[in-house]
């Protein structure tokens, strides 16, 4: 693999994210197609990261594109649980809030270090792997005898619970790291790197 393509794989990853989460838009409801292209998003999501560590390419920029991803593909669910009334109001608010207190970390950071900076740290892992898994978990539920309804309003405040300590802990380390490079990704950390 020529070094050009090493460097800037980890990117390319992400643009395709990026162009597979558009498409998402395109469909209606969560049908095998949809399922499929997400399947491209997940592989994509879980391979960009490894693949700009073990090439020495992570950058400010390669998160952002990260980030611009995971928003792309889940407000393309988003759009699809609300066209079709599977998913409660009360969560869309919860996690705009949560949106917002990120975007305030994002600007902390700009103050702080000039850089807009995303902190990609354990709790928005989990999140993402929780909202990721939400249409197989609830093509599951549909297949079941447990009451649909009920059970997507626990999932829905399990990922909230989830998006608030992401966002908590990511305004927590952006307000204390000066520089945005900084290795810590858990609230953990950066208590540990404090001592």
């Amino acid at each position: 693999m020529n070094d050009n393509l090493k460097k800037n794989l980890a990117n390319i990853l992400s643009a395709i994210r990026i162009i597979a989460g558009a498409c998402l838009y395109l469909f209606s409801d969560i049908t095998g197609g949809f399922i499929a292209i997400y399947v491209v998003c997940g592989v994509t999501d879980l391979l960009d990261g490894p693949v700009a560590r073990k090439f020495e390419s992570t950058s400010a920029v390669g998160a952002i594109l990260d980030t611009v991803g995971d928003i792309v593909t889940y407000m393309a669910l988003v759009n699809i649980l609300l066209v079709k009334h599977m998913i409660p109001s009360w969560i869309v608010y919860w996690m705009l809030g949560v949106l917002g207190l990120h975007i305030i970390a994002g600007f902390v950071s700009l103050k702080k270090t000039k850089k807009f900076y995303v902190v990609h740290s354990l709790f928005g892992k989990i999140l993402g792997g929780s909202i990721f898994v939400l249409p197989f978990a609830m093509w599951i539920v549909s297949k079941t005898g447990l009451d649909y309804m009920s059970t997507v309003h626990l999932l829905m405040f399990i990922i909230g619970c989830f998006a608030t300590l992401a966002g908590i802990e990511s305004f927590a380390i952006q307000c204390k790291i000066d520089d945005p490079e900084t290795q810590v990704k858990t609230i953990y950390g950066l208590i540990k790197n404090n001592r």
